[in-house]
């Protein structure tokens, strides 16, 4: 590997999940749980539960606090995508907060001149033309107006993001390396630059971010509302920014502010031997990929394989096999998805005979490329159990590291590039039907899959992944390890994990150094990569009858666990 490209995979790496953190990665509580990817949005959401706030006010005051010292990650100019448990009703909501596409959108908007595809970095998604219309704020909003408290009212929770933009918020390892590593991008645009650059160059970890203009936009939000973002000024500079971007200009106009609305969905539901699932269905992919995989184990005997050779091949063989058929999810609103036939168990039963323990199963098709062009998805994600039984998982994004990289002038926040998310090529998006191809209005897929996990009506696990394109196949090797081979919440979070990378195996270095595994992997047919890092999870435990819940911040990470 030559110099540059090791220097650009340690970035990714970073970028995605950081480093092992010198805060509490595990926490227990005899009430309440929080766990966020950064150790300040915990502290933030605890002080609101212990305050009298419940879950659902916790999340927002964390994700606010994100939005500040996390701007790499998520924003009030992205999305995100809420999971509530509603304990006193017993029902599970999934609010969908993603962006949509301009009104002005047209499917070849991405080809260029000679009508092919431009390379990903930077024309495709840095600029104007990439943003949707930003779905955060009303979700939050939303979310808050049915499940918050009085104790905290929606303007209240910014409170301690203000502060952290007024008064300075030291600079994380992942930002700084997320600074590093996009600051060709940034650089294209002064506004992008402001606060975040010093004398040219990009701030380093442990100097403070001052965050003046996004403190006056939430400041804004709390006195005007939601209007002001949607409505009133913010939205004038928003559409003034995208439509005469000297980089590259979009679609977006006053009238896709205007109209946007978040959309309360039914979650998708699967059970594995006694456990029942819940996630984020259509147009998220993640939860759907989750269960189809789950049902695909249920036919083998994972506990008895236990920690050998064998229950590596088998996952890798499971996520070849099901996750899958992507290309059939898309927004629920303007497509009828097939999700009965994608999480049949007929279908799972008839696949579960081609997987062998002597032969590794090839996939078909050209290997995916691995290059730094490649999309690098950035997220954050909170997890919240309070003292009345409710959770709350929330993942939010901004698409790719700070997005499109475009800042507003005078409001401090970047704008989204999730428009990538549309199958925008047509001839590679299947033909004119694809159902995720760019279409005015529509919602993109994403891969998000938060997941609660109950047994016998009871809420045992609330899990949740980011760092990584596939989110479902970390929480799978998370799942098995808890489900079948009865570990502890902590050892679950810590093991090395397997993911299928298009027919390659990648293997955290604890798995791949073990000469003897990558031998009989390898006779069995497994193409086999090191990676040092896949993925970041986060787990909230209850149930088991100790009446504690406790919370695990995954140690590849940066995030935090606090309960009381």
């Amino acid at each position: 590997m030559s110099p540059k490209k090791l220097v650009i995979l340690l970035f990714s790496i970073f970028l995605l999940c950081g480093t092992a953190p010198s805060f509490a990665a595990v926490a227990t509580g005899e009430k309440a749980m929080v766990v966020t990817s950064d150790p300040r949005a915990t502290q933030a959401a605890l002080e609101v539960l212990k305050e009298g706030g419940n879950a659902v006010d916790a999340a927002i005051a964390a994700q606010w606090v994100l939005s500040v010292v996390q701007p790499q990650a998520s924003g009030i100019g992205g999305s995100g995508q809420l999971l509530f448990y509603d304990a006193p009703m017993r029902r599970i909501i999934f609010f969908d907060g993603n962006v949509r596409a301009p009104g002005g959108a047209t499917r070849g908007m991405f080809l260029n001149k000679e009508g092919g595809l431009p390379a990903y970095q930077p024309d495709r998604n840095t600029g104007g033309l990439p943003v949707g219309v930003p779905g955060l704020l009303k979700l939050l909003q939303e979310v808050h107006s049915q499940f918050g408290t009085r104790k905290f009212p929606f303007n209240k929770l910014f409170d301690a993001a203000i502060r952290y933009a007024e008064k300075g918020a030291e600079v994380s390892e992942p930002l700084a390396q997320a600074l590093q590593e996009q600051a060709s991008r940034l650089s294209l645009f002064d506004a992008s630059q402001k606060d975040l650059f010093e004398n040219g160059q990009p701030l380093a970890e442990g100097q403070k971010l001052f965050q003046p203009d996004l403190a006056k936009t939430f400041r804004l939000i709390q006195t005007k509302g939601g209007g002001a973002f949607y409505e009133g000024d913010i939205a004038k500079a928003m559409v003034r920014e995208v439509r005469k971007n000297p980089f590259r200009a979009g679609s977006l106009d006053y009238r896709d502010l205007e109209q946007y609305a978040i959309v309360r969905r039914d979650p998708v539901h699967g059970t594995y031997r006694d456990y029942d699932l819940f996630s984020l269905g259509a147009p998220s992919s993640g939860g759907i990929m989750l269960i189809r995989g789950l049902n695909l184990l249920a036919h083998f005997d994972a506990a008895g394989l236990g920690k050998t050779m064998d229950i590596f091949h088998l996952l890798q063989e499971i996520q070849k096999i099901a996750f899958t058929n992507h290309a059939a999810i898309a927004d629920p609103d303007l497509f009828n998805i097939p999700e009965e036939e994608l999480l049949s168990q007929e279908w799972a039963q008839s696949k579960a005979g081609s997987i062998r323990f002597d032969k590794a199963l090839k996939v078909e098709g050209p290997e995916k490329a691995h290059s730094e062009d490649m999309k690098k998805p950035a997220r954050s994600s909170i997890l919240v159990a309070d003292a009345q039984g409710n959770r709350v998982a929330l993942s939010a994004t901004l698409g790719d590291a700070f997005g499109s990289a475009v800042k507003v002038p005078g409001y401090g926040f970047f704008l989204n590039n999730q428009l990538t998310d549309f199958d925008m090529d047509p001839g590679s998006a299947g033909g004119p039907e694809s159902p995720n191809a760019i279409a005015p209005g529509q919602r993109p897929r994403n891969a998000a899959a938060p997941v609660f996990v109950f047994k016998e009506g009871r809420p045992l696990l609330v899990l949740d992944a980011y760092g990584t394109e596939e989110p479902a196949a970390v929480l799978l090797n998370v799942l098995v390890l808890k489900l079948d081979l009865g570990v502890s919440c902590g050892d679950a979070m810590e093991a090395a994990r397997v993911l299928n990378a298009n027919g390659v195996m990648q293997l955290e270095p604890k798995l791949y150094e073990d000469g003897i595994l990558r031998t009989r992997l390898e006779l069995l047919g497994q193409k086999l990569e090191e990676k040092e890092s896949l993925g970041c999870a986060q787990m909230i435990c209850s149930g088991d009858g100790s009446g504690q819940v406790t919370g695990e911040s995954d140690p590849r990470g940066s995030g935090e666990a606090a309960g009381y």
